[in-house]
């Protein structure tokens, strides 16, 4: 992993992380994140996008 992508994902604001760790490593789909983090299902849509800004750099 290059430096710049370990840096984004250390960086990346907790409840941003606390999705995107579980959609990508865990395989979790939308429903199980939101049941798991006790969030709506469209919450969890908007965390994952903006976990995704965040790794590419767009504010």
């Amino acid at each position: 992993m290059n430096r710049r992508l370990r840096y984004r994902l250390q960086t990346m604001p907790e409840p941003e992380r606390a999705v995107f760790d579980r959609a990508r490593y865990r395989d979790l789909d939308y429903i199980q994140i939101a049941a798991e983090l006790d969030i709506s299902v469209a919450e969890v849509q908007r965390r994952l996008s903006s976990a995704m800004r965040h790794l590419v750099g767009w504010k």
